[in-house]
């Protein structure tokens, strides 16, 4: 990672949350200027100027296979503790090349750290073993997990990082993937990352993937419910 850079601004909360592993999402939000969260921006930004576009996944030329919805992981009996969220599989809708500018992320409840990784499954291993599947959300850190292998190449997502793989590709069986992670190391609080931006740029024009789902890492500083969906409220099995 080249650079880093931290703001504060103020959270948003969602009234309505439709969840989607693929296609157009829409989320209807409403600005709580009460909470503070922090934006964490990763890697360097785009230095050539131009406004970027904005969208959510479907809308525009990067496209991730999981963009809306939540996910909580319970935490274990000794903090602190490490928990991976993954299935952001990345593609080009039209299969230009896609070049990483920068990785941002806001986190209403900050854990101690949070790191990137970029997981690259060929089809050689896709085909080798049925632990290549994506990484939904695991206690630990890549490649080490408590409960499941996940082989492949992990790589730190660094600016110029680029996304080949075309949409059509990825959805035909057996071809492999580039899988995001977000890897968040936590304490007691618990940790909670509610929305995340990609910075890209295609064929020299820049624009930003806008994800909206919520990784949650469960702690004292957890809420309840988040979205009106229960979350962290029984016992990990």
């Amino acid at each position: 990672m080249t650079s880093s850079s931290t703001r504060e601004e103020a959270a948003v909360s969602a009234r309505r949350l439709r969840r989607g592993r693929k296609g157009k999402t829409v989320l209807i939000v409403a600005a709580t200027a009460a909470a503070v969260a922090v934006t964490v921006s990763l890697l360097t930004g785009w230095p050539f100027g131009g406004e970027r576009v904005e969208h959510a996944s479907g809308d525009g030329p990067l496209q991730s296979h999981t963009d809306t919805g939540t996910t909580s992981v319970y935490a274990p009996k000794k903090a602190p503790w490490t928990v991976t969220f993954g299935s952001y599989l990345l593609c080009s809708t039209s299969g230009d090349p896609i070049t990483i500018d920068g990785i941002r992320y806001r986190t209403p409840v900050k854990p101690r750290s949070v790191s990137l990784k970029l997981r690259t499954v060929t089809p050689e291993v896709w085909k080798a073993t049925v632990d290549a599947g994506q990484i939904g959300a695991a206690v630990g850190a890549p490649p080490h997990f408590q409960q499941r292998k996940a082989p492949g190449e992990y790589k730190d997502p660094r600016a110029g990082s680029r996304i080949t793989q075309s949409c059509a590709d990825q959805d035909k069986e057996g071809t492999g993937f580039t899988e995001l992670l977000f890897v968040l190391d936590v304490g007691k609080q618990g940790g909670y990352i509610d929305t995340a931006w990609i910075d890209y740029h295609v064929n020299g024009d820049p624009y930003t993937l806008r994800l909206n789902w919520k990784m949650i890492a469960c702690g004292s500083r957890i809420p309840h419910t988040v979205d009106g969906t229960a979350v962290c409220d029984g016992k990990q099995s």
